[in-house]
């Protein structure tokens, strides 16, 4: 498959960056929540903060019993919806 080149396909490589970069910092907050790492960690308190940014939309769906339960899933259903949506920009952007 030969490279085509041009400002369509840079788009796609720029949109699925972004997406892989936001569903990354998802996943990281879910793991430091999981593993109780220090939130006074500079590192870790911000991908914390910007994790809690990012799955605003998605606060609260679902009720669970613990904290952790409610952050795997709720942060686990937003990494998936950044996932697909930006899979699809990024269709959409190839040419």
């Amino acid at each position: 498959m030969a490279y085509r080149g041009g400002y369509r396909s840079s788009a796609s490589r720029a949109v699925t960056g972004i997406t892989a970069a936001l569903v990354v910092v998802i996943v990281l907050g879910i793991v430091f929540v999981l593993l109780n790492a220090d939130q006074a960690n500079m590192v870790v308190n911000f991908v914390l903060a910007v994790g809690r940014w990012l799955t605003r939309p998605f606060a609260n769906l679902f009720q669970m019993e613990t904290v952790d339960q409610a952050v795997l899933v709720n942060w686990g259903m937003a990494a998936v919806a950044y996932f697909f949506i930006g899979s699809a920009l990024a269709r959409l952007t190839r040419g």
